[in-house]
């Protein structure tokens, strides 16, 4: 099951560099939580797909294409995958938007239940403005 969970990670982050929507958001259930750090609107928790789905495609449209994440640590034990990840994007008018990130994932059977990720606030308000 850990290798599965892995490999259900792995390929949420291929669909976001594909800014796919759809296929990011299958593995998760419909009522998961999302939690990322910071005090910006979208920051903080959040309940359920949909509203995950706005703060996503918000940042998206942001970008140029899809941003590359490329792990470099993951962790998996019980129900918990951990994984450290560094993203290169470009936003649509040629800025760079390249950090350093640790996301938690939780599963239940082969859904993602609960979200968190720890990033650059401070570079994610500076190269953003939602």
């Amino acid at each position: 099951m850990l290798q599965k969970n892995i490999e259900t990670v792995r390929a949420v982050f291929e669909a976001e560099s594909r800014a796919h929507t759809e296929d990011f958001f299958a593995p998760f259930s419909a009522d998961s939580r999302f939690w990322m750090n910071g005090n910006s609107p979208s920051t903080g928790a959040l309940q359920g797909v949909p509203a995950m789905k706005a703060v996503f495609e918000a940042f998206m449209n942001a970008l140029a294409s899809g941003i590359s994440m490329t792990i470099t640590n993951v962790v998996a034990a019980g129900d918990w995958v951990v994984t450290e990840t560094e993203g290169r994007a470009e936003t649509k008018d040629g800025r760079p938007y390249n950090s350093h990130y640790v996301q938690l994932w939780k599963f239940r059977d082969s859904e993602i239940v609960d979200f968190r990720e720890y990033l650059d606030t401070k570079l994610l308000a500076d190269t953003f403005r939602f």
